[in-house]
């Protein structure tokens, strides 16, 4: 039994992949310069577009405005969501390892149903980098407990 539990252990180790050197980009400052941390709710960036569209807009078209500065808001001023921990952070460790081997433009998934957490990480570009190590820029979209975000970074092998 002991020799069957060794070889599984051993399986395992073998069939891990090498996890990349991540670098995250900060997120970019919106239009008043100073970036906002919403604690990953994502909602700073829509309710500013739609004060924006309440602004704007007039008469009927106010809806409208409104409607398309919450649009505009969740693709400037979400944020990375809140902090991954536990099983979740082992999680995401593991599909960015796997990002590094899939097609660019492959998303890659992971869950965790302890803690209500899954992300969506998809490699955008390759590049070599001055150390010579191959190179993926990646975008990431995450929920945990209901609350989402999106980030991106750079991963390095």
């Amino acid at each position: 039994m002991a020799v069957l539990a060794a070889l599984a252990v051993s399986a395992c180790a073998q069939t891990q992949l090498p996890q990349p050197e991540v670098t995250m980009r900060k997120p970019e400052a919106p239009v008043g310069g100073v970036p906002v941390d919403d604690g990953g709710t994502g909602l700073v960036g829509p309710a500013g577009g739609a004060l924006l569209g309440m602004a704007i807009g007039s008469g009927g078209g106010t809806e409208w405005a409104v409607a398309a500065g919450v649009a505009a808001g969740y693709m400037v001023g979400g944020s990375e969501g809140p902090k991954l921990t536990g099983m979740a952070a082992r999680a995401r460790e593991e599909a960015i390892a796997k990002m590094m081997t899939v097609p660019l433009r492959e998303p890659v998934t992971w869950f965790t149903a302890q803690d209500k957490a899954s992300g969506k990480i998809t490699p955008t570009r390759e590049f070599t980098d001055e150390r010579g190590r191959t190179c993926r820029e990646f975008v990431e979209w995450r929920t945990i407990r209901a609350m989402n975000g999106h980030t991106s970074g750079t991963a390095c092998l």
